[in-house]
């Protein structure tokens, strides 16, 4: 009886793995039936547009060093990107660039750590002239475009990127990567 348990358990556990989900290969390269941007391109657009903002550094160095505030990325498309996929590997190469994100969206709590610090109940003090005021600031946005050509519906996406100096706010560099993509055609008619 327990064998014939065993070779049925055997047989449900082989027969759920083969009609389960296919693990894909990360590095091979596919576009959206949706039209849709995918996590490669964002990541691949991201660590290209940081490249050549570490690049702007390189020929246009910064004795004070390199502190940028990059603002969360705008999504002004029809779907839904995973913009944060994007910042991350935005701000990741960055790093790796030698170029620093300072994030002002949690000035108020590390503000808030450094008084209760300051206030003796802890062990180590911290100062809040250490803070880091960023010296550029980044801005971006994925936009979207859709026209017809040769009668195929085409959906452009770009993503634009600006990286602007605080104290000037002037535009020192711009970018964008663009992405062009067909319509799919099926059963229903065209569809992204």
């Amino acid at each position: 009886m327990k064998r014939v348990l065993l070779i049925l358990t055997l047989v449900a556990v082989v027969f759920a793995c083969a009609s389960g989900p296919k693990r894909l290969d990360d590095t091979t390269d596919f576009v959206a039936d949706s039209g849709g941007l995918t996590s490669q391109e964002l990541v691949r657009a991201a660590e290209k547009l940081a490249d050549q903002i570490g690049v702007y550094f390189k020929e246009n160095p910064q004795d004070a060093g390199v502190f940028v505030a990059h603002y969360p990325t705008r999504n002004d498309t029809s779907e839904q990107i995973q913009t944060e996929l994007f910042d991350n590997a935005f701000v990741s190469k960055l790093i790796k660039n030698k170029i620093y994100t300072v994030r002002t969206k949690t000035r108020e709590q590390s503000l808030s750590e450094i008084q209760f610090s300051l206030s003796g109940l802890t062990s180590n003090k911290l100062s809040i002239g250490k803070l880091k005021s960023p010296n550029y600031f980044v801005r971006c946005e994925i936009n979207e475009n859709m026209f017809t050509s040769d009668g195929e519906k085409i959906v452009e996406q770009s993503i634009n990127i600006e990286l602007v100096e605080v104290e000037t706010t002037i535009a020192v560099w711009s970018e964008k990567v663009s992405y062009r993509k067909q319509a799919v055609r099926g059963n229903r008619g065209v569809g992204w």
